[in-house]
């Protein structure tokens, strides 16, 4: 098994996440959501029926990896989020082809999803040098190391739509400081489409989204020795029209205490929300707005016939 690199700071985020459910307005951090159950529960999402995304994403990579790698030529592919690497492994399979030196980096907050994809990418080449690395790629950007050849730097499956702007232009900009000027970034969005398209993937028939999204309870009770029954709680992925991008809550049915391992508590109402992810969709507008602030520009587009999404070449400015 590939040995996987833990670059995460040695932080005390239990304050931060306790804070966050003593608002208001509850939310809990969406990175909870990938524990290794998690992680294996989004792959299955990816699968549904209702899941646009990662088909019409992958698609777009059959369809375009050639063009890209030769636009881009590089010599490294750094992704972020990894998950199994299905998708990335389009890009490596292109580029092997002319250059046989590649090497592959991966960081993801999962081990699952970094075992995942060390074992996709060497099906498609086993001499292929690959570099996993555990962090949190929000606050762990800046650990990356640097390196002279070329790079490819990888953000797919509209990822970058669980930021809000400021997270979004705080995640580009880091990643701006670590490119060089022969490196790019591929970054895969989803864009704005009719609304029911857009929900109908996030409250799926099978009822995986909802395993997924009360898992993050069972992240929360075992970290932080919460008390969270997720029996208390259904799942509710509504689109907000005014922000562009869906909401995804566990509402509660009842009204109950959580308790907190320093004895004290709050009180969750019946008909409380908590927020666990938000999933923007994007227009050029907006996106091009976020890279401005960032030091990056497009240069290249790839869309869909339906322009249901995007893949973004993208370099400094």
């Amino acid at each position: 098994m590939q040995k996987i690199l833990n670059i995460s700071e040695k932080r005390i985020l239990k304050k931060k996440t306790l804070s966050s459910l003593k608002n208001i307005f509850k939310s809990i951090p969406t990175k909870y959501l990938y524990d290794e159950k998690g992680s294996k529960l989004f792959e299955d999402i990816c699968n549904t029926k209702e899941y646009y995304l990662t088909r019409v994403e992958e698609k777009l990579l059959k369809k375009y990896s050639l063009e890209i790698v030769k636009l881009s030529q590089p010599e490294d592919i750094f992704e972020f989020g990894s998950g199994s690497s299905k998708k990335s492994v389009l890009l490596i399979s292109a580029r092997i082809k002319n250059f046989t030196q590649l090497s592959y980096s991966s960081l993801d907050i999962s081990d699952k999803a970094l075992n995942m994809s060390f074992d996709e990418i060497k099906k498609v080449n086993k001499s292929i040098k690959i570099n996993l690395f555990k962090g949190d790629f929000l606050n762990d950007l800046n650990k990356i190391y640097l390196v002279k050849k070329p790079r490819l730097f990888l953000f797919l499956g509209s990822t970058l739509g669980n930021f809000d702007d400021k997270l979004a232009i705080d995640f580009l900009g880091n990643l701006r400081k670590v490119m060089n000027k022969k490196d790019y970034l591929l970054l895969g969005l989803d864009m704005v489409k009719d609304v029911n398209i857009i929900t109908a993937a996030y409250n799926d028939s099978k009822g995986i989204t909802r395993k997924f999204n009360k898992n993050i309870l069972s992240v929360i009770n075992k970290k932080y020795q919460l008390n969270f029954k997720k029996n208390n709680f259904e799942h509710k992925a509504e689109f907000n029209s005014d922000k562009s991008q869906v909401e995804m809550f566990l509402k509660s049915k009842i009204k109950h205490n959580i308790e907190f391992s320093d004895n004290s508590n709050i009180q969750i109402e019946a008909g409380e929300r908590i927020l666990t992810e938000i999933s923007r969709k994007f227009s050029f507008t907006i996106i091009e707005k976020l890279l401005e602030k960032s030091g990056l520009k497009i240069e290249r587009k790839f869309q869909d016939n339906k322009k249901f999404y995007s893949l973004l070449l993208i370099r400094t400015t």
